[in-house]
């Protein structure tokens, strides 16, 4: 599942990247019960992976597009988790 979430605070996808690199950290991830590991690429990709799951953030010009991932135990809470992460991710760019 695929969604885009446009730019409102930051105006370009090089400051929406530093603002998503500042405070989603495993630290943050941790809070949720959610063991993953983070991946930050230089193209302003960010890659989290764990159990069951892999979510990719790619950093677009006007937007940011979260592509989720997730196993068959997973996928009937794939709605909930998209909008939890839209409204999260939101508060930062």
């Amino acid at each position: 599942m695929s969604i885009k979430i446009p730019y409102s605070k930051m105006t370009d996808s090089k400051t929406a990247y530093q603002a998503i690199v500042e405070n989603i950290t495993p630290e943050a991830i941790a809070a949720f019960g959610v063991n993953a590991e983070l991946e930050y690429d230089k193209n302003k990709k960010i890659t989290a992976k764990g159990k069951g799951f892999q979510l990719d953030i790619d950093f677009l010009d006007d937007a940011l597009e979260l592509n989720l991932d997730l196993s068959f135990m997973l996928k009937p809470f794939q709605n909930k988790i998209m909008s939890s992460l839209e409204k999260k991710i939101g508060k930062y760019v």
